[in-house]
């Protein structure tokens, strides 16, 4: 109630299962393409090691921008013309 949705979900469930089945079959399909490359175990493994690393940051920049929209909706009108003035 604090945020003003009220009760309202923001996705269903299938959009929701959607969007995991199809990030976790990206996942399986570049770990199946990391493994049947024909490279050296340590080209494989830095491969796995950057796929993860870009899995992780991933979530991070969608965290880091969605709590930042959410911020700006909560900012006050005054601050935000303030802001505005405070830039140029």
């Amino acid at each position: 109630m604090e945020d003003g949705y009220g009760s309202r979900k923001r996705n269903t469930a299938a959009f929701t299962f959607l969007a995991w089945s199809s990030f976790a079959l990206a996942l399986l399909g570049m770990f199946i393409g990391i493994i049947n490359l024909e490279q050296l175990l340590s080209v494989k493994g830095y491969y796995a090691v950057t796929a993860l690393f870009l899995t992780m940051s991933s979530f991070v920049l969608q965290k880091t921008v969605r709590d930042n929209n959410d911020d700006e909706l909560l900012q006050p009108i005054e601050n935000k013309s303030e802001n505005k003035f405070e830039e140029l």
